[in-house]
C-alpha cells in the first residue's frame, strides 16, 4: 500500500464532490465500481495446494526442457521452430500458465511461489535456443563478441571503424567481465544471453509493475504479460538488451524512490492546469507517492539514478531518446519529483552524440536525419520492407503485427476500463505512448518500431491485464482465471510464431563456426572476405584486421537479381591479393526466407563459379565452402 510522501509538495484539493465520493469510496460503497477495503485477511493456504502448484513448475519445467532437447533442428522450415516442437512441448507451456494463474488464485498472495511459476515460463518460452541448438543465435551476437574482443586487448576504441566504437559502454562492460574472470571466449555468455537478460529483468520488471498498478497481483500479471508477448528477440547479447535493463532499472527506482510533484501544484496557472487534469483523468495520482527515502538515501539514490542514466547514453544509439520523452512525461504528470532529470538525459544525449560520437555523427549526418519527419516512411515504408519474402516469412510477419495490434488493443481497453473504475492507469498509458514521439525521428535502420514496441510493452502489459484483474487485492475468482488462462494460451502460442518464425536462418551450426574458424586461419591479415549473403557467425575475432563485403546487392524493386561469378570477381579485383567467399547453410536459408536472392542461387555459384578461373576452393564441410579468388595481379 503507497502513501503520500512525508515531504511531497501540496496537490491541488479536490472539490467537496469528489472528496465525499472519495470517502465512500474507501469505505466500501459504490461507485464507478465496487471497490473493497486495501487489506483482505485470509487464512493461511491449505499446504496441499502449495505442494500441488510447485509440483506443477517444476512438471512443466522438466516437460519443457526434455522437449527442447528433443528437437531435431532440420526440421525447423519456414515458419520456425513452431514446426519442429513435440506435442509434449506446448503441454509444458500450459502447465506453466495453468500454475501461475491457479498461483495467482489462491486466497493468500503467495509472491515466491509466483516467482516460481514466472522462471517456469521464461526458460521454456525464451531459452528454446541455446537450449536447442547450444550456440549464439544471431549474427549479430558474434560480432558483438568481435568488438568486446577487440577493444579488451587493445584498449583501443576505432570510432572510425563503425558505430559500435561510438557507444560502447556495453562493450566495455564485455571487456571488463573477460578480463576480471579470465575467460577470453564468451561464446557461452552469448550463448545463454536470452535466459540470463530475462532473468535479470525479473526484479526490475516487477519493481515497475509495482509502482504502475493498484495492488500486487496486477503487478504479477503484468509481467507475466511482458514475457508472453516479448517476441521481439532483443534478448541476445547486444547494447539493446543492456540498454533495456538499464532503463527499466532506472524508471523503477524513479518512480519507487521519488514519486511526486517537483513543484507546488497551486503555485501557477500551468501547474494547476497539470495537477487537476492528471486528478481528472486518473484521480489514483496524488496518492501513488512513497514514503520518501532519507536524505542520505535519496541522495545515493539519486546518484545511482544518474550512473544508470550515464551507462544508457554510452551503451546505445537509440534507448537514451526513448528514455527522455518516458522522463518527461512522468514529470508533467507528477510521477517523478526530479525535474533536472529529463533535462539532463537530453542534454547528455545530445552531447554525447554531437561530441563523444562526433566521428559517427559527422559521417552519418544523412542517416540521422534523412528521415525525419517522414511520419509514414518511418511507420507503414518499415513495415512495408518487412512485409516480404517467401509466403511463411510473410505468415510470420502478419503474425507478429496481429500479435502487437492484439496487445495494444488490450491496453487501450484496460486503460478504458481502468478509467472508468477510477484506479491507476496515467502512467502505464503514459508510458506506452511517450517513446511513439521518436516515431517523426527516422526509421532506425528499419526497426524503429520494434524497439519501440519493446520499450513500451513493460507498460502496456500492465495495462492489458486489467482488463480480467480486480482492483482489490484478493484473488482474481475463477471465472477471471479461466480468462486469464486462455489469453495466456492464445499469447504463448503466437509468440512460439513471432519470436522463433526466423529461426531457421537465426540459427547456426558448429560446422558453420568450425568453417569461419579455419577461414580465419587460412586469410592473411587485411585480406578481404566475402559472404554470399549477409548471414554469417563471423567477426567474433579479429574484428578489425580484415575487410568484408558481400556479394548479394540489396534487392530491387523488380525482384532478387542472380548472382553472378563477375560479381565475385569484381569485389576480388579490387584487393591485390585477391578475397575469400565463404557460403554456408545459413546464407542459403537466409536468401530463402528473405528472398534475397532467386531460389538456388547460392548453389549455383557455388556449382558453377568454383570451376572457373581465378576460383579454387579452399575447404569445404556440413557447414559450407569457403571459395579463394584471384585479384588483379594475383597468381596464387
Amino acid at each position: 500500500m503507497t502513501s503520500e510522501p512525508t515531504s511531497a509538495v501540496p496537490t491541488v484539493p479536490l472539490s467537496p464532490a469528489p472528496q465525499r465520493r472519495a470517502a465512500t469510496k474507501h469505505s466500501g460503497a459504490k461507485y464507478g465500481g465496487p471497490v473493497p477495503p486495501d487489506v483482505v485477511h485470509h487464512g493461511p493456504t491449505p499446504p496441499w495446494q502449495l505442494v500441488t502448484l510447485a509440483a506443477m513448475a517444476a512438471v512443466a519445467l522438466t516437460l519443457g526442457i526434455w522437449s527442447l532437447m528433443s528437437v531435431a533442428p532440420d526440421r525447423i522450415g519456414g515458419t520456425g521452430l513452431v514446426e519442429a516442437l513435440p506435442p509434449t512441448y506446448f503441454v509444458a507451456v500450459f502447465l506453466s500458465l495453468a500454475g501461475f494463474v491457479a498461483t495467482l488464485n489462491l486466497p493468500r498472495h503467495a509472491p515466491v511461489l509466483l516467482s516460481t511459476q514466472i522462471l517456469v515460463l521464461v526458460v521454456i518460452l525464451h531459452a528454446a535456443d541455446p537450449i536447442i541448438h547450444g550456440l549464439p543465435r544471431l549474427q549479430a551476437s558474434y560480432r558483438h563478441l568481435g568488438v568486446a574482443d577487440h577493444i579488451a586487448s587493445s584498449g583501443q576504441l576505432d570510432t572510425n571503424q563503425d558505430a559500435y566504437f561510438n557507444w560502447p559502454g556495453f562493450f566495455d562492460l564485455l571487456g571488463l567481465l573477460s578480463g576480471a574472470t579470465g575467460v577470453r571466449d564468451l561464446m557461452s555468455i552469448a550463448t545463454w544471453a536470452p535466459l540470463g537478460v530475462n532473468l535479470l529483468l525479473l526484479a526490475p520488471l516487477l519493481a515497475l509493475a509495482r509502482r504502475l498498478t493498484s495492488q500486487p497481483r496486477q503487478a504479477w500479471a503484468g509481467v507475466w504479460f511482458f514475457y508472453l508477448t516479448s517476441w521481439v528477440g532483443q534478448d541476445y547479447l547486444a547494447p539493446q538488451a543492456y540498454g533495456f535493463l538499464l532503463l527499466v532499472t532506472l524508471l523503477a527506482c524513479l518512480l519507487s524512490a521519488f514519486s511526486g510533484w517537483a513543484w507546488p501544484t497551486g503555485s501557477n496557472r500551468f501547474t494547476r492546469f497539470l495537477a487537476r487534469g492528471a486528478t481528472r483523468l486518473d484521480p489514483t495520482v496524488p496518492h501513488q507517492g512513497m514514503s520518501s527515502p532519507p536524505p542520505a538515501d535519496a541522495a545515493v539514490l539519486l546518484v545511482v539514478s544518474v550512473g544508470l542514466l550515464i551507462a544508457i547514453i554510452a551503451s546505445h544509439q537509440l534507448t537514451p531518446f526513448a528514455a527522455i520523452p518516458i522522463l518527461t512525461v512522468f514529470l508533467m504528470s507528477g510521477r517523478i519529483r526530479v525535474p533536472s532529470l529529463p533535462i539532463l538525459a537530453a542534454v547528455l544525449s545530445l552531447g554525447w552524440l554531437v561530441f563523444v560520437a562526433r566521428d559517427f555523427f559527422e559521417g552519418h549526418l544523412t542517416q540521422l536525419f534523412g528521415s525525419f519527419g517522414d511520419v509514414q516512411g518511418n511507420t507503414l515504408g518499415a513495415v512495408s520492407q518487412r512485409v516480404a519474402g517467401s509466403d511463411d516469412h510473410v505468415l510470420v510477419v502478419y503474425t507478429r503485427l496481429a500479435e502487437v495490434a492484439l496487445v495494444w488493443l488490450l491496453a487501450a481497453l484496460g486503460a478504458f476500463l481502468a478509467h472508468r473504475r477510477r484506479t491507476a492507469w496515467l502512467t502505464a498509458a503514459l508510458g506506452v505512448l511517450a517513446p511513439l514521439t521518436l516515431i517523426p525521428g527516422q526509421a532506425y535502420g528499419g526497426e524503429l518500431l520494434l524497439r519501440l514496441y519493446l520499450i513500451s510493452l513493460p507498460f502496456a502489459a500492465c495495462l492489458a491485464v486489467l482488463t480480467l484483474m480486480p482492483d482489490h487485492r484478493g484473488a482474481p475468482g475463477w471465472r477471471r482465471a479461466v480468462g486469464l488462462l486462455a489469453m495466456g494460451s492464445l499469447l504463448a502460442s503466437a509468440t512460439v510464431v513471432t519470436r522463433y518464425g526466423n529461426d531457421s536462418m537465426e540459427r547456426f551450426t558448429s560446422d558453420e563456426v568450425a568453417l569461419v574458424n579455419r577461414l580465419y586461419e587460412t586469410a592473411p591479415t587485411g585480406s578481404l572476405l566475402i559472404e554470399g549473403v549477409s548471414n554469417t557467425p563471423w567477426k567474433f575475432e579479429k574484428y578489425v584486421e580484415y575487410h568484408y563485403r558481400v556479394l548479394a546487392a540489396d534487392p530491387q524493386e523488380s525482384g532478387p537479381q542472380p548472382l553472378t561469378c563477375d560479381a565475385g570477381n569484381s569485389i576480388a579485383r579490387s584487393s591485390g591479393n585477391g578475397a575469400y567467399l565463404i557460403i554456408t547453410t545459413s546464407q542459403k536459408r537466409a536468401a530463402d526466407l528473405l528472398e534475397t536472392t532467386p531460389p538456388g542461387d547460392l548453389d549455383r555459384i557455388i556449382a558453377n563459379c568454383g570451376s572457373s578461373p581465378g576460383w579454387s576452393k579452399l575447404f569445404e564441410n556440413a557447414g559450407g565452402v569457403v571459395f579463394h579468388i584471384q585479384g588483379a595481379g594475383n597468381g596464387n
